[in-house]
């Protein structure tokens, strides 16, 4: 497992499974829960890669980078502010083209210093043993 903690209320992204090339995936916070499996047959271990990258920027960067697997139901996006904050933007869904679909949406915030912590989280979730 590993978590993106915000650093300005109790909401967390958790990634909490991975079998394979699928891995579980829950927005928590004040006002938010939402827990999906995602697949990422096309690209496995792509968000470790994009999490890497992320931590090696020692600087504010511009603009936005993202992340999101080949069917849709996981995206994520950060963005850094010139002060070296960092905000993530995390979207799940399921069902899609149901009458029943579903889409959650919810930011969590960090500090440009923590992402080489977490990177290094991602790497050990998505290139560690297999689950």
């Amino acid at each position: 497992m590993f978590v993106i903690h915000s650093n300005s209320s109790e909401r967390e992204v958790r990634f909490l499974d991975r079998r394979g090339d699928e891995f579980m995936v829950e927005i928590q916070g004040r006002g938010v829960t939402a827990t999906q499996w995602v697949s990422a047959f096309a690209d496995p271990k792509g968000l470790a890669r994009w999490m890497e990258e992320l931590g090696a920027n020692g600087l504010p960067w511009k603009g936005v980078s993202s992340w999101a697997t080949l069917e849709g139901e996981f995206e994520i996006s950060a963005t850094c502010t010139a002060s070296g904050a960092v905000t993530f933007r995390v979207t799940l869904s399921g069902l899609p083209g149901s009458d029943e679909e579903w889409r959650v949406s919810a930011g969590v915030g960090c500090e440009l210093g923590q992402l080489a912590a977490l990177a290094a989280a991602a790497h050990q979730f998505f290139e560690g043993s297999e689950a």
